[in-house]
């Protein structure tokens, strides 16, 4: 088979998929949910793209134009996702990205060149030298603006048109990729060294102050010539599993995903989380994250915070976040304290220990131990809360454990 239709035929799957009613019953309850109208508990499983090396062979993909082989990885991938049955919704369309004049703006670097050295056969790496180390050092910084390359992203988006167009929606997407939905913790980490910036913290904090207050005019400018140029849509980073709040976006106060509807900021969900601030104080969590994001945060509908850290010293911070929604209790968390806190107020993004739930020992019985001991917590302190598995990278190739995981939830849920 050629790669038109490979890919067709992936496509011709996926949309009889979407054809379900099942689909349009999980945006109800999404909505219905995230807008806080009803205590249904979701159960997502966010991204398996963690394991998907262990159950498909990059080499069996067919496609040899880069662009298609890209798709056909992602259609497979999100056909894999649809056997699970948890509350994952299949949409109707295909999303392009843009391409860049200026590369893909890098919110990392900065203009900066990153002299990062890696771990040999590890994910790990340290800086000999980080790029920021004094307050002269700002001025070397280069605010990371986005430029469309207009003739390009125009060729991409005509080659799946011609491809598959007939079939389904193609949509740009032209928003990129939020720089503060990697996190101001993310950037201080790059810039300064992750071990480094500990000590900044407390050996020049004013330095420290200078580029956060740098960081954030930078990103609100971002976000404001995004506004200005019609960017934001309701379509924004669906692609690739990538949803703005780490779970599905639908809510009855905003907009729903579908085919391109332009929004403002105001009509938005935005994302943000701290992770490289894992050990810092929350007070200083507080001076150097939240009083510089917040303005940021507030020009959105909603915040979800947190990916994999633990919050449960740091809600009451996050809490002064005017429009938070949706908070992260992960397996280092305290979760009946993280429960207490945010009672009926906010929605409880429930993250079980991914190795216990379906790695290495996976057994149904502790699974299901925990969910009940989970639903006990969140029920006694009257909270919204949903089942979000993530960052799980091995199923021991076990390719129906996931579906398993989901139906044994759900008995537990029950």
């Amino acid at each position: 088979m050629n790669d038109k239709a490979v890919l067709r035929e992936l496509v011709k799957q996926t949309m009889e998929l979407t054809n379900r009613d099942i689909q349009d019953k999980r945006r109800k309850m999404w909505a219905e949910f995230n807008s806080m109208q009803v205590r249904h508990v979701p159960v997502y499983i966010l991204d398996p793209q963690g394991v998907w090396r262990e159950i498909f062979d990059q080499k069996d993909l067919q496609c040899q134009d880069p662009v298609f082989r890209q798709y056909e990885n992602w259609l497979r991938l999100q056909l894999y996702h649809a056997t699970f049955d948890d509350d994952f919704i299949v949409e109707p369309w295909l999303t392009v990205y843009p391409e860049y004049k200026n590369e893909s703006p890098d919110w990392a670097t900065w203009g900066i060149s990153l002299n990062i050295d890696r771990i040999k056969e590890t994910m790990a790496m340290y800086y000999a030298k980080p790029p920021i180390e004094k307050m002269e050092d700002l001025k070397k910084l280069i605010p990371p603006i986005p430029v469309i390359d207009e003739v390009r992203t125009r060729e991409k988006v005509e080659k799946l048109q011609d491809a598959v167009g007939d079939l389904i929606p193609v949509l740009e997407d032209r928003l990129p990729l939020h720089p503060h939905t990697y996190g101001l913790s993310y950037t201080l980490a790059y810039l300064l060294g992750a071990e480094q910036m500990l000590y900044l913290l407390y050996d020049a904090p004013d330095m420290v102050h200078a580029l956060c207050k740098l960081l954030t005019d930078t990103y609100i400018k971002i976000c404001d010539m995004a506004e200005n140029q019609g960017w934001y849509t309701n379509i924004n980073h669906t692609f690739m599993a990538n949803a703005q709040i780490q779970a599905m976006t639908y809510s009855n106060d905003i907009p729903s995903p579908g085919l391109v509807q332009t929004t403002k900021m105001k009509q938005h969900w935005i994302y943000d989380c701290a992770q490289e601030f894992e050990c810092i104080s929350p007070e200083m969590f507080n001076e150097f994250l939240i009083e510089y994001q917040k303005p940021i945060y507030e020009k959105f509908a909603f915040t979800a915070y947190g990916c994999c850290e633990n919050l449960t010293d740091k809600i009451k911070y996050l809490k002064r976040i005017n429009n938070l929604r949706r908070v992260a209790v992960t397996p280092w968390a305290n979760t009946a304290a993280c429960a207490e806190q945010l009672g009926d107020k906010y929605i409880v993004s429930y993250r079980p220990h991914p190795m216990e739930m379906v790695g290495q020992g996976w057994d149904p019985a502790n699974v299901k131990k925990e969910i009940v001991r989970a639903k006990e917590i969140f029920d006694r302190h009257n909270c919204y809360w949903e089942v979000n598995l993530k960052d799980f990278l091995t199923v021991q190739k076990d390719k129906n454990r996931l579906r398993e995981w989901v139906q044994i939830v759900r008995e537990a849920l029950s």
